[in-house]
Parts: C-alpha cells; structure tokens; sequence
C-alpha cells in the first residue's frame, strides 16, 4: 500500500492499526503505540481530530498506553474515542461499549472503581438492550 499509495496516505492507516494490533497481541507494546501513533498523525491530518476513523486508532493507542503502565494517556486516548463514539453513533448505541470498556479499563488500572463500575454497567445496559439478557455479548 506504501508503495502505491506513498506512507502518509489514510489508506495506510487500516494495516498500520492491524500491525498495532498485532504487535499489542505479541506483547511489543512500544511498536504498538508507534504504529498507532503514526496511523492516528495520517488520520488526524486527512479527518481533523474528531472523525469516527479516528476511535479505533484512539483505542489502539489507548491499549498500548494501558499496557506501558501510562494509564493518565490511557484515559486521555480512551475519553477522546470515546466522545467521537458517541456523537457519531449516539451515547446508547452499541458501538460505544467498545470505548466504555476501555475507558473503565483505565479507571480500574488507576484504583478508581467507582468510575469503573459506573462505565461498566452502562456498557452493560446498552448491550442488554442491544443484544437481550442472554447474548454472548453480554
């Protein structure tokens, strides 16, 4: 894709987050935050900052921080995804869990269970909604 596209073209950006995601998986957690750093500058460039590309690469950063032990980056990736979710798709649509999850993932990390929880059970009544009390989603 490099090749023709050239390396900062937003086509790129899907394998970059795939090899993030893949690096994340390995346990390179440095490499993932790279990639997914340099997908989130192509997009940012191509989008703006608020575009509904943007949540994946936010959320992939955000791992990659949670994973480095840098939680306050963690929460600040997960919270910026998260508000493009939810203007984009509505603050009960189930395409935001994704980003709850996440977001009380790093509450959690920083012992702010309260926090978690209260993100947690909203995922969770949105899924319920979404999917009935007896999905494997829920």
């Amino acid at each position: 894709l490099e090749k023709h596209y050239g390396d900062n073209h937003v086509e790129v950006t899907e394998v970059l987050n795939l090899l993030a995601r893949a690096h994340h998986s390995l346990g390179d957690y440095d490499q993932a935050k790279v990639l997914s750093q340099r997908a989130l500058r192509i997009q940012e460039k191509y989008y703006g900052d608020n575009h509904v590309e943007l949540a994946v690469t936010l959320n992939n950063l955000a791992n990659a921080h949670q994973s480095l032990g840098d939680h306050n980056q963690a929460r600040v990736h997960c919270r910026h995804a998260l508000r493009i979710l939810e203007k984009h798709y509505g603050d009960n649509h189930v395409e935001v869990t994704e980003g709850l999850n996440l977001l009380a993932r790093a509450h959690q990390s920083q012992g702010d269970y309260d926090q978690a929880k209260v993100l947690s059970q909203r995922a969770l009544r949105i899924k319920e909604k979404h999917y009935g009390d007896n999905h494997v989603e829920v």
